[in-house]
């Protein structure tokens, strides 16, 4: 193998999205059993961070009835109605699903680092403004304003 070690940058620790509002990719959903034995789909998911390039989250939704809320904004937010009135949701059904989500940064426990989480899954009417987000809220508020205008008269050559 040959690569290029002027690619690893100064991205040599891992940055964690700011929180927001992202448009976010399933790129991996794997149906799994939970350590307590419960059914869940572990969700491999991929927004991208406000420096352009693409970053991982992964979240679980696990079949529970403290934690259907969670399974029922996915489905909404995915569009997936019918499977979860039918109250069946597969891996197939949710690998490749473009939907929103907020993101939130999950304080370390137990010597694991800060890590991304999903806070909640959103539905495009659940979102004000009708505008498509692709950067985090926060990051688009404090985006600074745009200078003034040059004239010719102002250039000094």
């Amino acid at each position: 193998m040959e690569f290029n070690p002027d690619d690893a940058g100064d991205r040599g620790s891992f940055t964690l999205l700011p929180e927001g509002l992202y448009d976010i990719e399933v790129v991996d959903a794997e149906e799994r059993t939970s350590q307590k034995g419960n059914q869940m789909i572990a969700l491999t998911i991929e927004a991208k961070h406000p420096d352009g390039y693409p970053s991982r989250v992964w979240d679980y939704l696990v079949s529970t009835p403290a934690a259907v809320f969670k399974i029922k904004q996915f489905c909404d937010a995915a569009g997936l109605d019918k499977e979860f009135t039918a109250g069946t949701l597969k891996e197939s059904h949710c690998r490749g699903r473009r939907l929103k989500a907020k993101i939130f940064i999950e304080s370390g426990r137990e010597g694991y680092q800060d890590r991304n989480a999903i806070r909640e899954y959103v539905h495009t009417s659940d979102i004000g403004g009708g505008g498509i987000s692709t950067m985090p809220e926060q990051t688009m508020a404090a985006a600074p304003a745009q200078a003034a205008p040059v004239t010719e008269d102002e250039i000094p050559f």
